[in-house]
C-alpha cells in the first residue's frame, strides 16, 4: 500500500488557516483517469455501438481529454482531501479551497505521472483552549 500512499504537507497559515499540501502517486492518478473514462463513456450514447461498448479513443474524441482528466480530477482531489484530513488527523472548519485554478491543474495533469496539489481551509482556533 506505501506505492499509493499520499505525501501530505501541513503548514499553518495566519487567522487558523492551514495549506495542506497533497501529492498523489501515479497509480492513483492512472486509475482516477480510468475510471471517469468508463463512466464517462458508459453515458455516450451513438449510433453502432451498444451502451458502454463505445471504443475509448471514439470516447476520447466525442468527449475530449480536457473533460475526463477534469472529471478524473474532481474524484481524486475530494478523495485525497478526504484521505489526508485522516492522515493528519485534521478537523477543518471550512471547506476546502484549491490554491489554483481546476484548469490550470487539468492542463498540467498526466494519468502516468504524480500530481500535487494545494488546498486550504480554515481550522479551530487552538490558543482558546488554553
Amino acid at each position: 500500500m506505501t506505492k499509493t500512499e499520499l505525501k501530505v504537507k501541513v503548514t499553518e497559515l495566519p487567522e487558523n488557516r492551514i495549506s495542506v499540501e497533497i501529492e498523489v502517486p501515479a497509480a492513483r492518478c492512472k486509475s482516477s483517469y480510468d475510471e471517469a473514462l468508463s463512466r464517462l463513456g458508459g453515458s455516450i450514447r451513438l449510433p453502432g455501438f451498444r451502451p458502454g461498448k463505445v471504443p475509448k479513443q471514439v470516447i476520447l474524441q466525442q468527449i475530449g481529454v480536457a473533460r475526463i482528466k477534469a472529471a478524473a480530477l474532481e474524484k481524486l482531489i475530494d478523495r485525497a482531501w478526504k484521505e489526508a484530513l485522516v492522515q493528519e488527523s485534521l478537523e477543518p472548519t471550512s471547506e476546502a479551497e484549491m490554491k489554483e485554478e481546476l484548469q490550470t491543474l487539468v492542463d498540467r495533469f498526466s494519468p502516468d505521472q504524480n500530481v500535487t496539489f494545494t488546498l486550504e481551509a480554515e481550522v479551530a482556533s487552538k490558543k482558546k483552549e488554553a
